[in-house]
């Protein structure tokens, strides 16, 4: 007899399907080789009836030992958990068994399962959310930031069942490179500034690209004039989230660049009869150009997130957006402190690019310290919160190299030497061998979970040390080295070098790695010569530093800057 399943406020079931359920029990008895591939799409809470979701979590964990799974390991198994008889007893096994299934219908059953599991996930949500509307603490924003995250949450979830094979993704980039061939489509939005694109290729779909520098050095024009170039060349939309310039003020600079009028004329509107007719076309060529604004300066994740689905909704296409800055963005929560801050955000922003399948331009201050060198060419530890050491001893380092899992290549301490990058708050780490290593809030360590920020430790968290240098494999000159306590130190002077192949290397027997803004695919850095030298107020070279680019090379690009109309155009 089915199973049934009762909610608490009446007697009707909640969705779900019993016999499904049941074929997937029967097909991996039966069927062990695919419990494997399985695992990976149907979780345990997928199941509904409490009988079928004990046996598969019994089938999961003789899997996961590698056991032998046929009729007397599952019953025993059974047995020793104590819920033989909760499920059926033996007649409940014998039965699954028993039970003719075709094994090519797994993946129906699967997606019958995990459906009817979503389901039941959004009615427990709507029940949450009923909660959360009379509970006085939350105010309306936080509800609202709550639902979307759940909402979230239940879609990622329905994204991560599907899986692709190597066949499936072949036929994809093949089908790819032929129609890039053929010039039927385009893989990327080229920018039109031509020294750029031959190093970036165009921005790709779901990247998100960190455009950076000193303010008034061009970042907002710089990305205005790319953007307009796009959506003017491929005919899609651009949402512009300006968190630090108005409505009008952006605007104005479209208009100035598209008319050739300064700006500062426009807007006292001292001009002459001929530029008046140019401003007449500008502003009808800029009305028609699908370009939207959203100015709000208490702009957050959940607001970009929903006025994207709107607009690419109500246009039907997908297109471009800018984000003016990112260090004026704000979280609806507090963490604690602004580098966790900045990290969730940037993160949140790559997903973001990478759901709707767009490439997001994110604008970003460069750190102060900066002016403090004599080469004031920007370097990606010059990103807002990127990480920096504190050296023990008289010199940074005592035992430095730079490495590549495989190898350790040594570098000559004297012809590496550190960058000051000014004064920023510390926190000591000590680990339980004596070695100890002060580092900034963010600057990522080795562990053995993979990299992670000096924040993320705590006591206890394991380490990778260097034990000693040779040139055989990595697993053997490396060991875990526990942390005993990690303590705030206060405001220090720091260093950092940069390691343009590896971005990483020892410090202290300790792998430290290059502070690189993990999150983006592209990091383009403006410096212009005339910004720090007055001698050379006239040379409108501006230099587009690509100091990373995850599927493609580094290098940097030349365009001419227009300071009266800011534009900048190919040199």
């Amino acid at each position: 007899m089915e199973e049934t399943k009762t909610t608490n406020s009446n007697l009707i079931s909640l969705p779900h399907n019993f016999l499904a359920e049941q074929g997937i029990l029967s097909i991996l008895l039966t069927n062990p080789s695919l419990i494997k591939n399985c695992l990976s799409n149907l979780s345990i809470n997928s199941f509904y009836h409490d009988s079928n979701k004990l046996i598969y979590e019994t089938i999961c964990e003789l899997s996961e030992t590698n056991s032998l799974i046929n009729l007397t390991t599952i019953i025993t198994k059974l047995q020793d958990r104590g819920i033989l008889k909760k499920i059926g007893g033996i007649d409940k096994i014998v039965k699954l068994i028993n039970r003719f299934e075709n094994f090519l219908d797994l993946d129906e059953y699967i997606k019958i399962v995990n459906e009817n599991y979503l389901r039941r996930l959004i009615i427990d949500l709507g029940k949450q959310i009923i909660i959360w509307s009379y509970a006085t603490p939350f105010n309306l924003e936080e509800i609202i930031s709550k639902i979307e995250d759940s909402i979230f949450n239940i879609k990622q979830q329905k994204v991560s069942k599907k899986f692709y094979s190597a066949a499936e993704i072949v036929d994809d980039i093949f089908n790819e490179i032929k129609d890039k061939n053929n010039k039927t489509t385009n893989l990327g939005y080229l920018t039109s500034f031509q020294d750029l694109d031959s190093i970036v290729q165009g921005f790709q779909k779901s990247d998100l690209i960190i455009i950076a520098g000193r303010p008034s050095m061009g970042k907002t024009a710089f990305s205005l004039n790319l953007a307009k170039n796009i959506i003017e060349k491929y005919k899609i939309p651009l949402i512009i989230f300006s968190l630090e310039m108005s409505r009008q003020q952006i605007i104005y600079r479209f208009i100035s660049t598209e008319s050739k009028i300064n700006n500062n004329r426009l807007k006292s509107r001292k001009m002459i009869s001929s530029e008046w007719s140019s401003l007449t076309k500008a502003m009808k060529t800029i009305s028609e150009l699908p370009i939207f604004i959203d100015d709000n300066p208490n702009l957050t994740l959940i607001d970009i997130r929903t006025k994207i689905k709107k607009i690419f909704l109500e246009k039907n296409q997908n297109g471009i957006i800018i984000i003016d800055y990112l260090q004026l963005m704000k979280l609806n929560f507090k963490l604690e402190n602004r580098v966790q801050e900045i990290s969730y955000l940037t993160r949140n922003l790559k997903i973001i690019a990478k759901e709707f399948n767009i490439p997001i331009i994110l604008l970003s201050q460069l750190s102060r310290n900066v002016e403090s060198r004599v080469n004031k060419r920007p370097m990606l530890s010059d990103l807002r919160e990127s990480g920096c050491i504190v050296p023990l001893q008289k010199r940074p380092s005592v035992n430095f190299a730079s490495w590549n899992l495989v190898n350790i290549i040594p570098t000559n301490m004297v012809n590496n030497p550190f960058d000051f990058k000014g004064i920023k708050p510390t926190y000591l780490i000590t680990f339980q061998n004596g070695v100890k290593i002060q580092l900034t809030a963010n600057h990522k360590i080795l562990s053995k979970n993979g990299w992670i920020k000096t924040y993320q430790i705590t006591s206890g968290t394991e380490i990778y040390s260097l034990v000693k240098e040779t040139n055989i494999h990595f697993q053997s000159k490396y060991k875990y080295n526990k942390v005993s306590s990690i303590e705030y130190q206060g405001i220090y002077s720091v260093y950092d070098k940069t390691i343009p192949i590896f971005h990483n290397y020892i410090f202290n027997n300790i792998i430290l790695h290059n502070s690189i803004e993990q999150d983006a695919d592209i990091v383009i850095m403006i410096y212009r010569e005339d910004y720090y030298q007055e001698k050379q107020l006239n040379s409108q070279i501006t230099e587009f530093i690509v100091a990373k680019h995850r599927n493609g090379p580094v290098g940097t690009a030349k365009l001419v800057f227009t300071p009266s109309t800011t534009t900048f155009s190919n040199l």
